[in-house]
């Protein structure tokens, strides 16, 4: 396929041909990174699905880039008619501009939350693992393993077992783990408009759950065979409705997109009039 021909042109403008080619290719580069965790066969598609997105972009830019001609309007554009003056909204406010959020709940709200959700969410974990195991160690040495080598090859009565290795590990990983999470609960909430709480309680811990599993299912299968996936689910349901709602309670504060940027910095400066 070559360029429109110089006699075949007719009049109107001449723009690139469309092509759905770097929106497959895009798409092939996503199912393989989503391989790496998943299965091969999907890796197989999407390197597939790139390949063919990447021939057709190439032959749609070379060895001559196709063309189309899009014929001009026929209507004449309606003439722009002045009306000098000044306007209102314009002056002294600059909410017409805003970017949403206009107010996000302080990090150390969705910090503070991420703490109280990871304790309310390790005590029932553990409670789980009394009711199932009968021993309150059982999830925590689980949870120490995804960092120890060798846990996974333990027996149960080894897991339900106390050990002041896995306690202090399980206590770091759930610590950074929920205060992480927590702090972005407080960004991210504010950008759900409607049922917060359901995002936070039921999407996201559903999200990451399934991450979870892909993950354990690739790195450490042995690991996997040990949780019970349906409680793994419900204490991550525990820990975002306990986090959500704290977040959401929490007061909100402005954000300093409409402030002068001499104020974002913190410089003591006299403005009149909008300058410095």
């Amino acid at each position: 396929m070559n360029s429109i021909p110089p006699n075949e042109k007719t009049h109107g403008i001449e723009l690139p041909q469309p092509t759905a080619g770097p929106m497959i290719c895009a798409f092939g580069f996503t199912l393989m990174a989503a391989g790496i965790v998943t299965n091969w066969i999907v890796a197989v598609v999407g390197l597939t699905a790139l390949l063919a997105g990447a021939v057709d972009w190439f032959r749609n830019a070379n060895p001559d880039s196709l063309e189309m001609v899009a014929p001009p309007a026929r209507e004449k554009p309606t003439p722009i008619v002045p009306r000098p003056g000044s306007v209102d909204h314009l002056l002294g406010d600059s909410s017409h501009r805003a970017r949403i959020p206009m107010e996000i709940h302080r990090y150390r709200d969705g910090m503070i939350g991420g703490a109280i959700g990871g304790v309310v969410m390790a005590i029932f974990a553990s409670l789980w693992g009394l009711i199932a195991h009968g021993s309150l160690w059982y999830a925590v040495n689980l949870l120490a393993g995804t960092l120890r080598s060798g846990v996974a090859d333990l027996s149960m009565e080894e897991l339900a077992a106390f050990s002041t290795e896995g306690l202090i590990v399980g206590i770091i990983i759930q610590a950074v783990m929920a205060i992480t999470v927590g702090l972005l609960y407080g960004v991210v909430l504010p950008l759900v408009p409607r049922a917060p709480l359901v995002f936070a309680a039921i999407i996201v811990p559903l999200m990451w759950s399934g991450l979870t599993w892909a993950a354990v299912s690739v790195v450490n299968p042995a690991l996997g065979d040990h949780v019970e996936w349906i409680w793994f689910i419900a204490s991550q349901v525990v820990y975002g409705v306990t986090t959500g709602w704290w977040i959401i309670r929490s007061e909100k504060i402005g954000t300093m997109q409409n402030w002068h940027y001499v104020d974002r910095i913190g410089l003591e400066t006299q403005r009149t009039g909008g300058n410095s």
